[in-house]
């Protein structure tokens, strides 16, 4: 598996020199005329039919355009992607996933002579009879109906007319968000018989297509072919074709299309272990939204197969690798959909068994739902699969990009609108200086397997692409800042470490790396120590309603280097400098404030934790701050026990809904059940000779409450019942609690000692990626079936190294931008 990161990642996670996809995508916009990957002038024959083109796109290549770009961007690279996005070329911007698909019955289905000329997939037909074959095929073919349709997918079914391979529709017909179906030349005379224009019409008709028809089919007498999406790999929303150059897929054809359509083409020869071309793209590639399944080993020119994996990797998609072999059992001949509840994978049975455990797990990370389907008898006599079977129906939603806002990068009002743009960090060597005598130092309760670390936040930050969120890396933008030159290096060195430190050494031998890994010249001897916990993005830096960004000041010193380093980094970047920030907070000496305990309810609406890692100097400061220069009218400081296990408002108290919000049972209603539970266990660990204590009496003492401060009124307004008055200020609607209903367990006691347990390891801290569907760690069992229980779309995450840390997935993250609407 080729799991890529963030966008200019490699495997190992080093910084590459591409141009980011968002430059891309803007510099296409900007020059529609230029090609930015190939360097190979357009064929001769090409060059003449676009001359002749009728309905030239606005985006299409001229002939004698020139193919090269080289161009000095002063676009950062990984912040390209935090504006509204810049869709590349004329305008119209394309979902990769549609949620309806048009399916063909097979009635006619048998092995076709004419088609097995080139497709070596296809085996020979049996004794089966006729009748035999028909009903095993339309049992297939129903089977995967069913499947599609139960997952929520929109299958539009129609009769076949008798033709032997009219089940793979996508070989002759496609649809396109800029309201435009086109139609391609089938290879051989039976296949061209399945051009339908009655199913042409109504396509149109039901999904807005309202452009000519670009009907490319009469090229087939000229003996050149492209069949469809089954030649064409489409990455739509980032407007590149992938084509596997065979006598079903001509270059120049291709090269034409994509011109007219307005694509970056990507072209490539293919071999199968025979040496044989392989017939169609789509059975070694398959492009997803955020992923990617490839044969590599099907493209035997090394250039070409580079070009490939950096058109991949440029347009951020986590490439799943797979052997010649699993090919042949159609692992790639797959296809990602939209279903009623996220989005859909679909695949056979033999493709899907084909794959190992590690590739199996890295795609269920990206999806909600694999649909696997055994096809076995389609496969055989027809050499395809399942995304052969399917053509997609994307309607016309042709959608002009918005220009930025002045803090477009910046825009947060609530806890749960739907994640556009999130900044993490993913933990590096910093890992390697946690051991068990440098714990405490480190704020961290046990060790790492750093390697296990670093795969389990990856399939998180995929998780988030996978969700259509743009995920931006720290580490690649602190390496634009480097890449500034001298003196922006410099600075952010200074700004974080000193003038003093950066003038006794040579800028030479610092780079970003150190600024988290720490600076040492022999093993745990740091002049700079490490920052261990930066993956807890949330902490150091929180986003505010108004579009601002406000610098935490940590409790720990060790973590107050955090806040500075991001500091630095906004201060620095080109990308960044745009969005206003607060850095008033880690100024003050007598503050405290962590973004984990900052909850934004509504854009009006803060909430922030009194707790371990926050003081009510930290939470009155940023409330001045707050009804000064934001939209905010409302800080409610919410008093929580000072203990390690609720160190921020966030272990135990998270939004998963506009009104609903995750917390611990009882907590807020009867503190005094957990002064009981904390007796008990005092008096277990004294029987058995323990001297861990837990304090009781500070529930009874100083029980759970909140204080509301409101602009404008120097009276703040109280309340003993924190639960009830968050519900009587409108901040809460409904409570949903760790481990089950309260009343769902014999006693309190022993659902609190339960909740206790699956606390410690964030069952509380979950992430809403969009109203009602959140991001929780699997080891949670009875919290996650409790969420799903009451209408919550869970999406599990395998993380029993990063529970290590402390920190759940809200705890990972530093979002930037959600969408807002008045019902989200």
């Amino acid at each position: 598996i080729l799991a890529q990161g963030s966008g200019g990642r490699d495997a190992q996670g080093s910084c590459g020199g591409a141009l980011h996809a968002g430059t891309m995508q803007m510099l296409r916009a900007a020059t529609p005329h230029l090609a930015l990957r190939s360097g190979r002038a357009a064929p001769r024959k090409v060059q003449v039919l676009a001359a002749a083109s009728r309905h030239r796109h606005p985006g299409a290549l001229l002939p004698g355009s020139p193919r090269f770009c080289t161009a000095t961007v002063s676009l950062p690279n990984s912040l390209c992607s935090s504006v509204p996005v810049l869709r590349p070329s004329k305008g119209i911007w394309e979902e990769q996933l549609t949620q309806s698909v048009l399916m063909v019955e097979p009635s006619g289905f048998r092995s076709n002579e004419e088609t097995a000329e080139d497709n070596r997939f296809m085996a020979g037909q049996g004794e089966e009879s006729a009748d035999d074959l028909t009903r095993t095929v339309m049992a297939e073919w129903t089977a995967l109906v069913e499947a599609l349709r139960d997952a929520g997918v929109r299958v539009t079914a129609i009769e076949g007319q008798g033709l032997p391979d009219e089940v793979f529709p996508n070989n002759w017909f496609s649809t396109h968000a800029n309201g435009q179906l086109v139609i391609y030349p089938m290879k051989v005379p039976s296949r061209a018989q399945e051009v339908r224009q009655q199913v042409v019409e109504e396509v149109r008709a039901t999904h807005g297509l309202t452009r000519p028809v670009y009907d490319i089919s009469g090229w087939r007498e000229s003996g050149v072919a492209l069949e469809g999406t089954g030649s064409l790999v489409l990455d739509r929303s980032n407007r590149v074709a992938y084509v596997a150059i065979s006598k079903r897929a001509d270059r120049n054809l291709a090269a034409l299309w994509a011109s007219e359509m307005g694509y970056e083409l990507v072209a490539f020869h293919t071999a199968d272990r025979h040496g044989e071309e392989i017939y169609h793209t789509n059975v070694l590639l398959s492009v997803g939204q955020s992923f990617a399944v490839l044969c590599s080993e099907a493209i035997p020119d090394e250039q070409e197969r580079r070009a490939v994996l950096a058109a991949l990797k440029d347009a951020h998609k986590v490439v799943v690798g797979v052997t010649l072999e699993q090919m042949g059992s159609f692992a790639c001949n797959c296809i990602q959909l939209k279903g009623a509840r996220g989005t859909v994978f679909a695949i056979s049975e033999a493709g899907w068994s084909a794959l190992e455990d590690a590739q199996r797990l890295v795609i269920e990370s990206c999806v909600d739902k694999v649909v696997a389907v055994p096809v076995p008898t389609i496969e055989r006599l027809g050499g395809g699969s399942v995304r052969c079977m399917i053509a997609e129906l994307f309607p016309a939603e042709a959608k002009e990009p918005e220009p930025p806002s002045r803090h477009a990068a910046c825009a947060l009002a609530s806890e749960h609108g739907k994640l556009e743009l999130v900044m993490v960090h993913e933990p590096g060597l910093e890992v390697d200086a946690v051991m068990p005598w440098t714990l405490d130092t480190m704020k961290v309760d046990e060790c790492f397997n750093r390697v296990d670390l670093k795969a389990q936040h990856r399939t998180f930050t995929n998780l988030l692409r996978s969700r259509g969120a743009q995920v931006v890396h720290v580490k690649d933008l602190l390496t634009e800042i480097s890449q500034q030159g001298e003196e922006a290096k410099r600075e952010m060195f200074a700004s974080v470490w000193g003038e003093e430190f950066v003038r006794s050494h040579s800028l030479r031998e610092l780079n970003v790396d150190h600024l988290v890994s720490g600076f040492s010249r022999r093993p745990l001897e740091f002049d700079n120590p490490p920052l261990m916990n930066l993956f807890f993005m949330r902490d150091p830096i929180f986003a505010v309603p108004g579009g601002w960004v406000v610098i935490a000041r940590p409790f720990f010193p060790i973590r107050q280097m955090e806040s500075k380093l991001m500091k630095a980094m906004f201060k620095l970047h080109p990308g960044l400098k745009g969005v206003p920030v607060y850095d008033g907070l880690a100024d003050d000496p007598e503050v405290h404030i962590e973004g984990g305990d900052v909850l934004v309810a509504d854009s009006e609406t803060v909430l922030v934790g009194i707790s371990q890692r926050t003081n009510e100097r930290g939470a009155d400061r940023l409330a001045e701050f707050l009804f000064r220069e934001t939209p905010v009218t409302r800080v409610v400081k919410v008093f929580i026990p000072k203990q390690r296990a609720f160190m921020h408002l966030d272990t135990l108290f998270t939004f998963v809904d506009k009104g609903t919000v995750l917390t611990m049972p009882y907590f807020w209603s009867k503190p005094g059940v957990y002064a009981e539970v904390a007796r008990r266990a005092n008096k277990l660990n004294e029987k058995m000779g323990c001297d861990q204590y837990q304090d009781a009496e500070e529930w009874i003492q100083e029980p759970p409450r909140i204080e509301m401060l409101t602009k404008g009124d120097s009276r703040p307004k109280r309340y003993r019942h924190a639960m009830s008055g968050l519900q009587a200020e409108g901040v809460v609607e409904k409570a949903l609690f760790v481990c089950g209903a309260e009343g769902s367990w014999p006693t309190a006691e022993e659902h609190i000692a339960r909740a206790l347990t699956e606390q410690w390891n964030d069952a509380a801290n979950v992430f809403c990626l969009s109203p009602g569907t959140v991001v929780a760690y699997k080891w949670c069992t009875r919290t996650v079936s409790h969420l799903q229980d009451s209408g919550i779309d869970v999406v599990e995450l395998d993380g029993v190294e990063l529970m290590k840390g402390r920190g759940g997935a809200r705890c990972m993250t530093f979002p930037l931008r959600r969408s807002f609407s008045f019902d989200s």
